[in-house]
């Protein structure tokens, strides 16, 4: 389904007063949009104080081209047209407001890659902070599926900037705990996190098989 505005009283009816306050918020947002792209496999990068980068890549569907222009602005989502359609849709995605990227993109810098299968050429934009807007736009090499890059988090806003940095080694707990959480709800996802500039997974988890909550938990936490 393509991107559309929802109507005002849609957004009205959605609307919360739920804000990104760390970056684990930021990680959690982009991550419930890469398993909505039907991605199998997340990868995620971090810059070692966890608010100069967060990437997140993704396996999944990708972004058709005629969405990208559409990327970043509230109320603004394929996964839903009217507010009535929850009662049809409840449960089959992790988030339908259109309020994510555009979230994201009013406490960090975001920049996009993506490809479906059907383009011969990923695109890279770069979204216009606090807006939306595509300000740069340009073809590159990539993989079918979307990467977020989401920099310089919490620059216009130094008092909270100031107080998580100094929580990073807490900032990374709950980053490997969110994804833990991933891992035991939905066992056939292949997740890595990894400390940019390090070559060792900071977290990591890759079934075997089909998947299972049993193996994740062993996985995750051992036989003990």
């Amino acid at each position: 389904m393509a991107i559309h505005p929802l109507p005002q009283e849609t957004i009205r009816l959605l609307s919360s007063s739920v804000k990104l306050t760390n970056p684990c918020d930021v990680l959690k947002e982009l991550v419930d949009n890469a398993i909505d792209a039907e991605a199998t496999s997340i990868d995620v990068v971090v810059s070692a104080n966890t608010l100069d980068k967060i990437v997140v890549r993704d396996n999944g569907h990708g972004i058709p081209l005629e969405d990208l222009d559409l990327l970043g602005r509230r109320g603004h989502t394929s996964k839903l047209r009217s507010f009535e359609e929850l009662q049809h849709k409840g449960g089959e995605t992790l988030g339908f407001r259109g309020d994510a990227l555009a979230s994201v993109n009013s406490i960090a810098t975001v920049v996009i890659t993506t490809k479906t299968s059907g383009e011969p050429v990923a695109t890279r934009i770069q979204l216009r902070h606090g807006i939306g807007v595509v300000v740069d736009r340009k073809p590159v090499s990539g993989p079918v599926g979307t990467t977020v890059q989401a920099s310089e988090l919490f620059k216009t806003i130094p008092a909270r900037r100031h107080l998580l940095l100094h929580g990073t080694q807490k900032t990374f707990s709950g980053m490997r705990d969110l994804l833990s959480a991933y891992v035991i709800a939905r066992p056939r996802l292949r997740v890595s996190l990894k400390v940019a500039g390090h070559d060792s997974s900071f977290f990591s988890y890759a079934p075997s098989g089909a998947g299972s909550v049993r193996e994740a938990a062993l996985q995750l936490f051992g036989k003990a």
